[in-house]
């Protein structure tokens, strides 16, 4: 084995020990605080995931959204939500824009919608869309229970979302 091979063995193997370094620091420490040490969100799936964020998805079992619930949620993984580098709107949302909403044949309804940071139980941050038009929307604990949208508008709302920021190519 020549020695241009020799080095290059060598790197592949520290590349992918800083690799795994990096995802049991993400375990211990949180996802934040790894993706800080590595310098950044690019350089920690550089590293830790061969810069394919979809092998963070595989590797780790974590959907990129769901869906789900009797009243349907949407919820957007922490490292995506760091990866499309979203526009803070406050400390605790981010901003995914503007959408619509209504009947097929009827009138259309401009829906604002943002990201919610909360923690789950343990510890992990995750992201629900919530978001509002006048005084209709859901999320947010201002709006009144008549005025919550239901299922069908929300679904509209949730694909415009999936399709603007091309959520499918992550699974």
């Amino acid at each position: 084995m020549g020695l241009q091979e020799q080095i290059r063995r060598v790197l592949r193997e520290e590349v992918t020990d800083r690799g795994e370094k990096l995802r049991d620091l993400s375990k211990k420490v949180g996802l934040r605080s790894a993706i800080e040490f590595a310098g950044g969100i690019n350089n920690f799936v550089k590293y830790a995931y061969n810069g394919d964020i979809k092998e963070y998805f595989k590797q780790e079992n974590v959907e990129p959204y769901s869906i789900r619930g009797d009243v349907i949620n949407m919820h957007i993984d922490d490292l995506l939500v760091e990866y499309l580098d979203l526009k803070d709107f406050s400390e605790r949302e981010k901003e995914l824009g503007d959408f619509s909403y209504g009947n097929k044949n009827g009138m259309k309804f401009k829906f604002t919608a943002r990201l919610y940071k909360y923690k789950y139980a343990n510890g992990t941050i995750g992201w629900k869309v919530v978001g509002f038009s006048g005084d209709s929307g859901f999320g947010y604990s201002f709006i009144n229970k008549v005025n919550i949208l239901g299922n069908r508008y929300r679904k509209q709302i949730f694909q415009q979302i999936i399709d603007k920021y091309d959520l499918d190519s992550y699974k």
